[in-house]
């Protein structure tokens, strides 16, 4: 991530459907693009996180990241969204399989999951053509922002 994407990131993050299915808050303000863009750096230095900005043809098409990082267990976890304008291109797949050949063939860790919403099925699209497999579905996983419980899909990938 750089500076510049901050804008982008801000753009792109107006879209309801990414706070849908993803931690970013609706409505998203300068303040937090700034944050989430420069935060990027302080994961990476603590060891945090490695976060991604996804480009097409020039533009800022997603982010993607491994976080939840667990050395001791070789597991991390992968996030991701894509701009609206972005999406159904196979982008977002092509960028799941690089950061997942890092983790798995560079970075040393042996198993990379991720989570979806249980009715996200682009999500899980993109999980399965990466090479992904459904382990199981964590009921009342995660809690939205109205106040619901989420059911979410467990797909990992291991070595």
């Amino acid at each position: 991530m750089r500076e510049d994407d901050i804008q982008s990131v801000l753009a792109a993050c107006q879209d309801p459907l990414i706070s849908a299915f993803t931690p970013v808050p609706f409505p998203y303000d300068l303040e937090m693009a700034e944050e989430f863009v420069r935060g990027a750096a302080l994961g990476y230095l603590n060891h945090q996180s490695i976060t991604f900005a996804i480009e097409s043809e020039g533009q800022l098409a997603g982010t993607i990241a491994l976080h939840s990082l667990s050395i001791a267990n070789h597991c991390a976890e992968v996030g991701y969204w894509m701009s609206a304008d972005h999406r159904g291109q196979g982008i977002c797949t092509s960028a799941l399989k690089m950061i997942s050949e890092l983790a798995l063939g560079v970075m040393g860790f042996r198993r990379v999951q991720g989570l979806a919403d249980d009715d996200n099925f682009a999500s899980h699209k993109v999980l399965e053509r990466a090479g992904y497999h459904r382990e199981a579905t964590l009921a009342q996983r995660v809690t939205k922002n109205d106040g619901s419980q989420k059911d979410m899909l467990l797909y990992a990938r291991v070595q």
